[in-house]
């Protein structure tokens, strides 16, 4: 009977042991799981305006941040821009760019531009030299094997004097 105990005792202590480790594991799972915060918006560059019949297109490359202290890939983004509260177009990304962690990137965008916004609001960005931006819309970035869809937001100004002297950042 005395060594009944002892292996009794021996699967008590394993069973323990495999307790303690399995809460360790599922600990180290959901902190690892949790959600990317977004990118943040630093500005965009190389603005490009190209016409095509009655469309007119525009390109420029968006600078963000990673706050991440993990490396992304960034999947998809679905965004529309607001130019001083009023629908100016909408971008959809498709390709993949990798984010590295903590560190800006580079996103290409283009987009068709709704040319009836941007001349109800030239007066205005004329006389006070600057434009509000505003971008919503969501983005599906990937971590390892998990995938999240994250909502984006900006608001923010844009010195049209920079922007049209070629800086942005």
């Amino acid at each position: 009977m005395p060594r009944i105990l002892q292996v009794m005792s021996s699967l008590n202590k394993y069973l323990s042991m495999a307790k303690a480790i399995a809460f360790v594991l599922l600990l180290g799972w959901a902190t690892g799981c949790r959600q990317p915060d977004a990118p943040e918006y630093y500005g965009f560059r190389d603005p490009q305006i190209g016409h095509s019949g009655s469309l007119t297109t525009l390109a420029t490359t968006l600078k963000l941040y990673n706050p991440n202290p993990y490396a992304l890939k960034l999947l998809h983004a679905d965004v529309d821009v607001s130019l001083n509260g009023k629908p100016a177009g909408h971008s959809v990304l498709d390709s993949t760019i990798v984010i590295p962690m903590k560190d800006t990137f580079f996103v290409p965008v283009s987009m068709q531009v709704d040319m009836r916004s941007v001349f109800s609001n030239a007066l205005s960005m004329l006389l006070e030299k600057q434009a509000t931006i505003s971008l919503d819309g969501h983005v599906r970035i990937r971590r390892g094997l998990f995938t999240f869809n994250r909502p984006f937001h900006y608001d923010g100004k844009q010195d049209l004097n920079g922007l049209l002297g070629g800086g942005g950042f």
